[in-house]
């Protein structure tokens, strides 16, 4: 009986795979699925186009194939284990890219790095200095970029866990109605439980709280049309700020790599 553990990848996953694979010489090509790389070898760096075209064919058909009953799947050799790659300079240049493509920030600081050995004429280990030097540049000036962020955050939480007190704590909502509310006090028998007093606080929550949401929602709203007309909110702008002025300070090196090297890069 086959092994029904092997998932069929979709067609568009594979092809572009195959699409990646067309010019490169050593025939290796990344396929690209939801959590993970996987590499997959369609022909010899020595096979001809058509060659190259009818192996990566069969292969599509293969990993397309949902019907596994009786499928001999291969597994890797010792020597196979061997040779995968575990670090990011170890990946082809293809592969970096299509990583890149993706998002992948380890496989963007190699392309960089790469790119600094072609244009100072350099060794890997040599580049590191520059590299480093880089994204040092990048990080600058982002603790205070990072301020109305760390302001966001406390206000938010400090006003998620103070509501719950404001609504329903009976000390915590005397005081508050004693000092911003001045409501008439119901009787005792209708504040004996939690409920009761959320009942009577909610009577001055509900305005502020239904605002502060309708508020946020029109907020979000006005984010995803500016999204749609291609205009970029402020994180998007500070980014791309950042990568202008890292791309100022270094215009030697390709701009496109320097680029998508600092948007994605940690602010930290």
């Amino acid at each position: 009986m086959g092994n029904h553990n092997v998932p069929a990848m979709s067609s568009l996953t594979v092809m572009r795979a195959l699409r990646a694979s067309a010019g490169s010489r050593s025939g290796i090509a990344l396929v690209c699925t939801t959590q993970k790389y996987s590499f997959a070898t369609f022909a010899s760096s020595t096979a001809s186009p058509v060659s190259r075209a009818s192996t990566a064919l069969t292969l599509h058909r293969r990993l397309c194939s949902t019907n596994v009953e009786g499928l001999e799947v291969s597994k890797p050799t010792m020597e196979d284990a061997k040779n995968m790659p575990r670090f990011y300079s170890e990946f082809s240049n293809e592969a970096l890219a299509i990583m890149a493509t993706q998002g992948e920030q380890g496989a963007r600081q190699e392309r960089l790095i790469r790119e600094i050995m072609i244009v100072d004429n350099v060794s890997w280990d040599d580049a590191q200095p520059t590299f480093q030097a880089m994204s040092e540049a990048n990080k600058a000036g982002m603790a205070l970029a990072k301020v109305p962020y760390k302001i966001g955050i406390a206000t938010a939480l400090t006003a998620a866990f103070s509501s719950i007190p404001l609504c329903f704590h009976m000390d915590t909502v005397m005081w508050f109605n004693e000092r911003f509310v001045t409501a008439d006090i119901p009787e005792s028998k209708d504040l004996e439980t939690w409920l009761e007093v959320g009942s009577w606080a909610w009577n001055w929550m509900e305005p502020p709280l239904g605002q502060i949401s309708f508020f946020l929602l029109c907020l979000q709203f006005a984010r995803s049309q500016m999204q749609n007309l291609g205009a970029k909110p402020f994180t998007g702008w500070l980014l791309h700020r950042r990568a202008d002025r890292l791309c100022a300070a270094y215009p030697t090196y390709n701009k496109k790599i320097v680029t998508e090297f600092s948007t994605t890069d940690d602010w930290h």
